[in-house]
């Protein structure tokens, strides 16, 4: 049995640029978050727990259960015991829409359930969802994908409004 060579230098550079280059793939750009792409992102100069609460409420008026709420940014804060910002993330899910695309599309449950995102960056309080697709072969589930991602988009405007 021969044992493999060693990568060396040369291997070791390209591992790192392979590395870098997947890690920037996994990250949006800034397209990406901008109205009109994957993501959709509103900021605001409100207090950050007003930002919470306005989008718990706008999550239960568009009839959605919120199903999860991560209170990130101050679990960091507890673990280490020193300032960290705010980063939360919830998670919502309303059954009957659920079960309308998985009926069109069961492979869609990745998309679910809807997510929504609050970040604190300086004064600024930043409200990010990601989109559903709207460019499937069936029209139908593309119809039903706009219709919740203009819910989504509205829970997160009602959340940054003055």
């Amino acid at each position: 049995m021969s044992m493999p060579k060693k990568a060396g230098f040369p291997g070791l550079i390209l591992l790192l640029g392979s590395l870098v280059t997947a890690c920037t793939r996994l990250s949006p750009s800034p397209e990406a978050v901008r109205p009109g792409g994957r993501y959709y992102q509103a900021e605001t100069g409100k207090a950050y727990a007003d930002v919470l609460a306005e989008l718990e409420l706008a999550i239960t008026e568009h009839n959605f259960r919120i199903t999860g709420h991560n209170k990130i940014g101050s679990v960091i804060r507890e673990r280490e015991g020193k300032p960290y910002p705010d980063y939360d993330s919830f998670q919502f899910c309303n059954l009957t829409t659920a079960r309308e695309i998985l009926d069109l599309a069961p492979a869609a449950v990745i998309w679910m359930p809807c997510n929504i995102t609050v970040r604190q960056s300086g004064s600024q309080v930043i409200v990010t969802t990601l989109l559903l697709p709207t460019d499937s072969t069936d029209a139908r589930l593309n119809a039903l994908a706009t219709r919740i991602n203009q819910q989504l988009k509205q829970i997160v405007d009602f959340a940054v409004e003055r």
